[in-house]
């Protein structure tokens, strides 16, 4: 079944809705978590979201592969598949810092083909299909780079970024006279596509941390300097105009 972004777009905004009132319903105290064999927490709210989101998708299109972050993929054989981060920034939301979101997105023969984040806490939702990014039904776009001194670069973890293989590019980059800040997650992306960042990095990702949101900030409008060993793993998303200072800066690393 062929799906068009309007419908993606429709059927997304609905289910992360419903998955928002679940997030937003459960204060911090009550909010059970445990650590993963990968250093990082999970809590229960993480796993009532996915598979909401799981149900209502194997409802709707039930021959269509899913991949989550919580749940073991579905194991279907389909050209498309939905791949779900049911709360991106699950330390942000487990400290009640209001910094994440819900990320789902749809893969054509293992491409992004569309995505989708919903920030509950600013009940704001946005969607891409790499041509166009929407912002609760307005087109939004990439700021202009207008010199490092008055731009904006963010990053979800700058004690990863200096402790990695990185550091040296890294620490070049913030000789350049820009902002840093730490405003990570999705939420990181969600200030590059609506043009308040200029820069995004991240490394260590997973696929469901990233090919929901491609389809996105490319539809926004911004670049992707994939600089990793292994595709979508550590990344810049840019204003265009950085394309090229950031592959030199970190091609010589």
């Amino acid at each position: 079944m062929e799906l068009t972004f309007d419908e993606f777009y429709s059927f997304t905004s609905t289910i992360t809705k419903d998955a928002a009132d679940i997030i937003t319903s459960r204060k911090p105290s009550s909010i059970e978590t445990r650590t993963k064999p990968d250093g990082t927490i999970v809590t229960d709210t993480d796993l009532k979201v996915e598979s909401l989101i799981r149900s209502r998708i194997e409802e709707k299109f039930p021959g269509h592969g899913i991949i989550g972050e919580e749940h073991d993929d579905n194991g279907k054989s389909s050209p498309y598949t939905w791949i779900i981060d049911p709360i991106d920034g699950t330390t942000s939301y487990h400290f009640g810092v209001p910094f994440f979101g819900t990320l789902v997105g749809l893969l054509k023969e293992g491409k992004p083909l569309f995505g989708s984040m919903r920030l509950p806490m600013f009940d704001q939702m946005l969607a891409g299909d790499g041509l166009q990014c929407i912002i609760d039904g307005t087109r939004c776009s990439v700021k202009k780079f207008d010199g490092f001194e008055k731009s904006l670069i963010l990053t979800s973890d700058d004690v990863r970024m200096t402790e990695s293989i990185y550091c040296e590019s890294w620490n070049r980059l913030r000789k350049t006279g820009a902002t840093f800040r730490t405003w990570g997650d999705c939420y990181g992306y969600y200030l590059l596509s609506t043009g308040k960042a200029d820069a995004m990095f991240d490394i260590n990702l997973k696929p469901c941390d990233i090919l929901p949101i491609i389809p996105i900030v490319e539809g926004a409008g911004a670049r992707i300097v994939d600089f990793g060993k292994n595709d979508a793993t550590d990344l810049a998303v840019c204003v265009p105009e950085l394309v090229e200072k950031i592959s030199l800066l970190f091609a010589n690393r």
